[in-house]
């Protein structure tokens, strides 16, 4: 366990969204609204994988100092109030509290887990190998709150680990991992679920999509020193 201590949270972007030019909603019903969501979303920070590709734990290598987990960590809280650490059990942190994996296998059993500490909420989710997610677009994901999901779409498709998932999302994913499906972006596929994607301008970022969502897989991923 790493001995983090963070600053306060503080907030950051606005609390009320308008739809902005590059966002895209989807019903089954052809309907663009649906129920707001209750309070604001539990940020989680996915950091369970076994990092086979990189051959060590990457959510403890350092980038300016910082491990990539206490980084995504300390972003996801000046956006909300509450931070775990989706790390399978592992109590990377002391600073945010550790959350064991829910069923399935992947980035779906951290949501999962998440899930079930936080029954009926919605998640925040970022993983901690996108270290280049402003806090821009996750105030932008924080405050669409009338969709089941609202997930960013770049060159590569869609980005479910940087992701608002709701109530009715979270139990698609529990219902498709019982039947043997773990992966997260055809969740687009799911009928009836309302679906927010965001692109382009809707972002948020002057960054390219590409450079935004870059994520830490290989050692050469790494920036130089």
């Amino acid at each position: 366990m790493i001995g983090y201590t963070a600053t306060a949270p503080r907030r950051n972007g606005p609390r009320r969204s308008k739809k902005p030019a590059g966002a895209r909603s989807e019903g089954a019903d052809g309907s663009t609204q649906a129920e707001p969501q209750g309070p604001e979303p539990v940020g989680v920070v996915l950091a369970g994988g076994r990092s086979l590709r990189m051959g060590k734990d990457k959510a403890l290598l350092e980038l300016g100092g910082e491990p990539l987990v206490a980084l995504a960590a300390r972003r996801l809280a000046r956006i909300v109030q509450e931070v775990v650490i989706a790390d399978a059990g592992r109590s990377y942190l002391e600073t945010w509290p550790s959350i064991s994996d829910g069923p399935g296998a992947g980035p779906v059993a951290g949501l999962l887990g998440a899930a079930a500490r936080f029954p009926g909420r919605c998640l925040l989710a970022l993983a901690c190998d996108l270290p280049n997610v402003t806090h821009e677009l996750l105030a932008l994901l924080r405050d669409e709150t009338s969709f089941d999901w609202v997930v960013p779409e770049g060159p590569r498709g869609l980005e479910p680990l940087c992701a608002r998932y709701g109530p009715r999302a979270l139990a698609c994913l529990e219902s498709r991992v019982a039947m043997g499906r773990f992966e997260l972006w055809s969740l687009a596929e799911e009928p009836g679920l309302r679906i927010r994607r965001l692109s382009g301008l809707a972002l948020g970022s002057t960054l390219p999509s590409e450079q935004l969502f870059a994520n830490l897989n290989r050692p050469g991923d790494l920036p130089s020193t």
